[in-house]
């Protein structure tokens, strides 16, 4: 009896086991139909979740987009086949009511993407659905800044990205008189991270870095710098992050 229960649990968790590790593919420009069941594999919190593979091409950005009529959907998605390995996510949006939206670049290769209930025993139909590749140049365009004045901008999958994946806008400075002076990044879409550097190009070693100085995600940096051309990069802390942030550079004495 005691080696019928053991067999019995070991056969029950390689069920378990095989449901949350199987994976269908799907490619970009197609849509699919599925229904999530009391049967499909759960995360932790008790949401069922199916994972798609998906071949990409280098340098070009993809949409995802998972939608419900039954359920509260979640998406997530990330480079790789490991369906618990994700790097960005949605819930609700942007402005879609409970469907979910993933926008991505990617560097080639596989990506997984996770489609997922938000709440724990939901089931019901769902569509999956992955836009065609579309292409994107960085852009290597250098934006001028001057001391007092405040510059709205946008992070998006045109700008440049750094060696970790993030992205971000270079701006040059250029400083007359000697004395202190303070560099602010403020988002309300993504951690903040700036980093300061001699010359008009943001490249080499920088003078000097910042994440959360200014405050709660915000980045500040504050130098005393002498006569010359400088340049600044509004970043990003973390990979594949876009958003709306206000980049501010003001004189202290």
């Amino acid at each position: 009896m005691r080696a019928l229960m053991t067999t019995s649990v070991l056969a029950a968790s390689l069920l378990l086991a095989g449901a949350a590790s199987a994976q269908s593919s799907i490619r970009p420009g197609q849509t699919v139909q599925g229904n999530f069941t009391s049967k499909d594999a759960r995360m932790d919190d008790g949401s069922h979740y199916r994972c798609y593979t998906m071949q990409t091409n280098a340098d070009e950005a993809y949409t995802v987009t998972l939608s419900s009529s039954d359920f509260d959907t979640y998406l997530s998605a990330g480079p790789g086949a490991d369906c618990d390995d994700t790097t960005v996510s949605n819930d609700d949006g942007p402005d879609m009511g409970t469907d979910s939206q993933v926008r991505f670049m990617s560097n080639g290769g596989l990506w997984v993407i996770k489609a997922n209930t938000l709440s724990e025993g939901e089931t019901g139909r769902y569509q999956l659905r992955v836009s065609s590749g579309e292409r994107v140049r960085p852009t290597t365009q250098v934006l001028p800044i001057s001391i007092g004045e405040s510059r709205q901008g946008r992070l998006e999958f045109s700008d440049r990205r750094a060696d970790d994946g993030s992205y971000y806008d270079c701006y040059s400075l250029q400083i007359a008189r000697s004395g202190s002076t303070a560099i602010r990044l403020d988002s309300g879409d993504f951690d903040a991270y700036l980093a300061l550097y001699q010359g008009p190009q943001c490249d080499g070693d920088s003078i000097s870095s910042d994440d959360d100085s200014g405050g709660g995600t915000s980045a500040q940096i504050v130098e005393t710098l002498r006569p010359g051309t400088y340049s600044i990069r509004a970043n990003t802390l973390g990979s594949d992050e876009t958003g709306d942030y206000t980049l501010t550079v003001t004189s202290r004495r």
